[in-house]
């Protein structure tokens, strides 16, 4: 074989490798920096709605209760949405597993123990339906334990 072919062999072989190389490791950086950013994000909506779900339990054991006090209903829907699209994000491959099965635990404590919790999900559910929280039917945001 010809030394020219062979050169241009070796040398587009090596430019395809470190054009692969490259590529994937500014995929991996580009997912770290989403995935950080989401992190970050979802964190700080939490802290600011943590105190909110504190007052939620310690003034209402059901959903009546709850229904007395519109503004804790609408920050517990926000919370709901909070959950809800970091479920989103976790199903499109954007937030790490490792980051997800800590907020999931998070939020099944809370929703395990609490039963007012537990009816306004229910009653969301059934009036607007899993596709507002962005789920599919049968997708479920938190599990009773």
């Amino acid at each position: 074989m010809n030394p020219s072919v062979i050169a241009t062999i070796v040398l587009g072989s090596s430019g395809l490798l470190i054009t692969l190389i490259y590529n994937y490791h500014s995929s991996k950086l580009s997912k770290d920096r989403m995935n950080k950013e989401l992190f970050t994000e979802f964190n700080k909506r939490y802290d600011a709605i943590n105190d909110i779900l504190e007052e939620i339990v310690v003034k209402c054991k059901n959903l009546e209760e709850l229904d007395r006090y519109p503004e804790l209903r609408f920050k517990l829907n926000d919370y709901f949405n909070l959950c809800a699209e970091e479920y989103y994000w976790y199903t499109k491959n954007r937030i790490d597993k490792r980051i997800w099965v800590s907020w999931e635990e998070g939020m099944n404590r809370w929703y395990n123990k609490y039963p007012v919790i537990q009816q306004a999900w229910k009653d969301e559910l059934e009036s607007y339906g899993h596709k507002t929280f962005y789920m599919k039917h049968g997708d479920n945001l938190f599990s009773k334990r």
